[in-house]
């Protein structure tokens, strides 16, 4: 039923009562409580069945709108009607406008509700405990901060340079301060390889007490923070902290071996993560970090043997590494 049916029954049922309850008591006093009434001859009793529900209904509409002017004779009742339907559905239409313009001003944050009402379904269909529940809320809240945007399809849109150029926006500092993802031979593609390093970056939000990783877990993928603080945990003692600006897990990045401590969220993080799928295929059209890689590759896994009592063994470490880039 259309909202415009509604208000028709709305006004008809309303009109209909307020003349059943005047009814009852036999009208007292609406000859003198009403001047339409009081001016008319011989009062309602003597007016028609249509003169009565015109008027009754013009009461009704004054109930739903403001009714300034009173009419007191038929002709003035149906003009004033006519009026008051026109100016209603013109209220209508304004308040439909204004709370169009309103949405697409803040369109994101209208996606986000939608999301966020969605979550909450979900939650509620899986019947997941409260303390997850809130996990989840927070975790929607820290990743799209009211604003919810499909970042990979408007990105997807875009030229390859346009889309080096707008990941490198918020990664090359922190990609700058990284030492061996330096690059500046000028050849050209210092700016390309930047670019490719940055479109690799995934980002990655994590709550206050999550494990990004675990000591002795078999992953491949390096941290870059770009807000928040982590714990460095090593055989179940804090060892150091990170925050803003820095990375961590280059070490299985680099040597594809098991991570050698754990880390924490401290506080939210938003964190940018490269696989080492990603590292080695930007890596195959560039030699000079690649050399650079295996170079660090050597030292740190003979650092390792060292430690644990054993030779060097660089040459089939370096076959190692460069079978992952293979």
């Amino acid at each position: 039923m259309s909202v415009s049916s509604v208000c028709i029954v709305f006004i008809h049922i309303q009109s209909c009562t307020l003349y059943y309850i005047g009814k009852l008591v036999e009208f007292k006093d609406w000859d003198h409580q009403f001047s339409h009434w009081a001016s008319y001859p011989g009062g309602i009793r003597a007016a028609s069945n249509a003169e009565r529900y015109l008027w009754m209904s013009s009461q009704s509409i004054g109930n739903m709108f403001p009714l300034t002017y009173e009419p007191e004779t038929v002709a003035e009742q149906i003009a004033t009607l006519i009026f008051i339907s026109v100016g209603a559905v013109l209220y209508a239409i304004l308040i439909g406008l204004i709370s169009s313009a309103a949405i697409s001003f803040d369109a994101p944050g209208k996606l986000y509700r939608q999301k966020i009402d969605e979550l909450t379904e979900y939650i509620s269909w899986k019947n997941i405990d409260k303390k997850t529940s809130k996990k989840l809320l927070q975790y929607y809240d820290l990743k799209y901060r009211g604003k919810y945007f499909e970042e990979t399809t408007i990105l997807a849109g875009l030229n390859n340079s346009l889309q080096r150029e707008v990941a490198s926006i918020n990664c090359r500092k922190l990609i700058e301060k990284v030492p061996f993802l330096e690059r500046s031979v000028g050849d050209g593609r210092d700016d390309i390889f930047l670019g490719k390093l940055a479109m690799a970056l995934v980002p990655v939000c994590y709550l206050a007490g999550d494990f990004i990783f675990n000591q002795g877990e078999k992953s491949t993928e390096m941290f870059f923070i770009l807000s928040g603080t982590v714990n460095i945990i090593v055989n179940g003692t804090v060892v150091s902290s990170c925050s803003d600006g820095s990375f961590f897990g280059e070490v299985a990045l680099i040597a594809n071996m098991p991570r050698t401590a754990s880390i924490q969220a401290v506080t939210s993080c938003n964190v940018y993560s490269l696989s080492a799928d990603d590292f080695n295929d930007i890596l195959l059209d560039y030699k000079d970090i690649r050399d650079r890689i295996d170079l660090i590759y050597e030292e740190r896994m003979s650092k390792i043997r060292v430690e644990q009592g054993l030779p060097a063994r660089t040459t089939l470490v370096q076959s190692n590494f460069q079978s992952l880039l293979e």
